[in-house]
């Protein structure tokens, strides 16, 4: 089933890719970087651009949005990945996030290995960075949460409580 998703969601950003073009906000470039023997690279590389980095915006976004934090987590930048577990990331968001509605995003612009994308989220745009690492984009933490990155878990959702971030 893993791999019948993987070769559903390469199909998907090829066919993203291949709309992407300079009137579409792309560098016109499909670069693509040779593939890594790093332990978390993937079986097939991604290519460096905004159709790309978009298409892997809106992917972490539905997991979100379907609950799914864990796969959430390994689309996340390397620093969350190394700041906090994949089970305190879950348990985090389970405690104070719930999901919402369908978040659709948009590709803004691309920079040297990062990527602009906005989400619109019941009207309201917000932007994020994605960032290329290893052959694939992964989402980068906001500031906010990058600064709270190995803080102990009960401290994060008292904090998030106490502010009145908590959904759930």
């Amino acid at each position: 089933m893993k791999s019948v998703a993987a070769f559903a969601a390469a199909v998907i950003v090829s066919i993203s890719c291949a709309a992407c073009g300079p009137a579409h906000g792309a560098s016109g470039s499909s670069v693509v970087r040779p593939a890594t023997s790093a332990s978390n690279a993937q079986d097939t590389d991604v290519p460096e651009t905004l159709g790309a980095a978009t298409a892997a915006a809106q992917a972490n976004i539905d997991r979100f949005t379907a609950g799914d934090y864990a796969g959430v987590w390994e689309h996340m930048e390397s620093d969350v990945r190394a700041g906090i577990s994949q089970h305190d990331f879950v348990t985090f968001y389970e405690t104070c996030k719930k999901p919402g509605p369908p978040i659709s995003v948009r590709g803004l612009r691309l920079e040297a290995g990062e990527a602009i994308v906005v989400m619109k989220i019941q009207g309201v745009e917000k932007s994020r960075t994605m960032v290329y690492e290893n052959g694939t984009w992964n989402m980068q933490a906001t500031d906010d949460f990058a600064s709270r990155l190995g803080t102990p878990l009960p401290q994060l959702i008292a904090e998030e409580t106490a502010a009145g971030l908590c959904s759930r």
